[in-house]
């Protein structure tokens, strides 16, 4: 929608055309006067005025009425100037928000405030809001037009007043400047953490065995993912929390069947029965909150499904494409993988399913192994995990991530997450990388620990014990066991990933 500040323009443009009347009507009224006695005046002719030319009348006519032309002249100018801005700024089809009453509301409701400096709208603008949030967004210039999709309203001449969508993802506001009639536009990251980064050097891997025990054992074990340093550039959204229980339930609602047609009680068919409980007790494209629950029942084919469901709602082209394969066995291939298709349903008689990459999509995915770690060291190139290294306190871990060694279970036998978001986050502002709920991670090569297998589990989870987590530790994931998982976007696909030398 386009909200236009003030009602201005109808006005100035139905002025001249009221001016230009009043001259005219007051002529014809003295052109039909009569005299005290009732007679009309008798016309005469002035020789004189017969001899003048042309352009005398007219500068005669001219100075006689002067001011009254005068006035319309400038009237007209103005009236045609502000046509054209009425017409450069407003859609008809689409109504003035301003007017709703629902969206002058949020004028007294604002949560949170955000000045943007006009010079760098010259530039991509993200800001970070979260889901639901009423926010303001001021620019210092005067704003003659927003532009949005969100319920908002006009707080002044450079402010504006909106609320944030309920799912997390990227929406967008563009402020017009009267100056140049360009739109600038402003992304807005929900629920997203944006990081850009330049040359960023993080320390990847873990050195499970020390060189002195590897030369003990004359070499016969290596460390499978050694540690290095890489230097990372490039602009990312990263899931500032792990994925919810009600996200996955409005994205994924109608790949939730009535039935599921297993026959057998294998887990998959389990989180059926708690995805179809959840989906009859919501309401669609109802509100979800911040600090929903956790998913923790999702297998790698279901968390690759949601990922291009996001992609395809905010019109990206999905990462992930589907295809029928003979493999009888989960592999990693060239830029493919091999995975079990496990849906809510069956949706075929194939018990694998060839996942392939879409090189031209920078669309919603699951990060890789090396990602994962950039992102859960928040910066930090020293500390085993955000609360410090083996040395730290179960209290100090706390802070960060939520262990406990009797966690909630449902009537499945399974345990159920907590909120997400309830703890500190990491330097990057991520919620809950540990702890909580382990978080499913592709492979781009086989981990010789992890027999093959597409993916690994990073982070831990509610029932681990919190001293063996740390960033460089994975747990064996085979894609159809279930667990949580957060989504990231390489924005542009513009990542480079170069290891540094020592």
């Amino acid at each position: 929608m386009l909200i236009p500040i003030g009602g201005i323009f109808p006005t100035i443009t139905s002025l001249p055309i009221i001016m230009m009347v009043v001259p005219a009507v007051s002529a014809s009224s003295a052109t039909s006067a009569t005299m005290p006695n009732g007679k009309k005046p008798k016309r005469t002719t002035n020789n004189s005025f017969n001899k003048e030319s042309f352009g005398s009348l007219f500068c005669r006519f001219f100075y006689m009425n002067r001011i009254v032309i005068t006035k319309t002249i400038l009237l007209l100018f103005v009236s045609c100037f502000a046509f054209v801005n009425a017409r450069q700024y407003t859609i008809e089809s689409l109504k003035n928000p301003s007017t709703n009453q629902q969206n002058i509301a949020l004028l007294s409701q604002v949560q949170k405030t955000i000045d943007v400096n006009r010079k760098s709208l010259k530039k991509l603008q993200w800001l970070e809001v979260e889901k639901n949030e009423i926010v303001k967004v001021c620019i210092d210039g005067k704003i003659p037009v927003w532009e949005t999709s969100m319920n908002a309203a006009i707080y002044s001449d450079s402010c504006i007043v909106f609320q944030v969508p309920t799912l997390i993802g990227v929406d967008s506001l563009k402020a017009y400047f009267r100056k140049d009639g360009k739109s600038h536009k402003i992304n807005l990251a929900i629920g997203l953490k944006y990081l850009n980064f330049k040359n960023k050097q993080v320390l990847l891997g873990y050195n499970e065995f020390t060189k002195d025990q590897l030369q003990r054992w004359f070499r016969l074990f290596e460390n499978e993912d050694p540690e290095r340093f890489a230097s990372v550039s490039g602009t990312y959204l990263v899931d500032k929390y792990p994925i919810t229980n009600c996200e996955f339930t409005q994205v994924m609602w109608d790949s939730i069947p009535e039935k599921s047609t297993y026959q057998y009680d294998i887990p998959v068919k389990k989180a059926h029965r708690e995805y179809l409980a959840r989906k009859k007790a919501s309401v669609r494209n109802d509100g979800c909150s911040v600090h929903d629950t956790a998913a923790s029942k999702i297998n790698l084919y279901l968390a690759m499904k949601y990922a291009n469901a996001r992609s395809i709602r905010e019109g990206i082209k999905p990462y992930y494409i589907f295809s029928k394969t003979d493999h009888k066995k989960e592999a990693i291939l060239e830029n493919s993988y091999v995975i079990r298709r496990l849906a809510f349903s069956e949706e075929s008689k194939g018990e694998f399913i060839l996942v392939s990459i879409n090189p031209t999509s920078d669309g919603y995915r699951l990060p890789y192994l090396d990602e994962w770690t950039l992102f859960a060291r928040g910066g930090d190139n020293k500390k085993r995990a955000p609360w410090g290294d083996s040395t730290a306190t179960f209290e100090e871990a706390s802070k960060y991530a939520r262990f406990n060694t009797k966690p909630p279970r449902d009537t499945n036998g399974y345990y159920y997450a907590e909120p997400v978001g309830q703890l500190l986050p990491n330097g990057y502002g991520l919620y809950d990388i540990f702890g909580l709920v382990r978080e499913r991670v592709l492979l781009r090569k086989p981990l010789f620990f992890n027999a093959g297998y597409a993916s690994c589990f990073k982070g831990g989870d509610y029932d681990d014990y919190w001293y063996k987590i740390h960033n460089g530790i994975y747990e064996m994931a085979e894609s159809g066991m279930n667990s949580g998982f957060r989504l990231i976007r390489n924005i542009g696909n513009n990542a480079k990933w170069s290891e540094v030398k020592d």
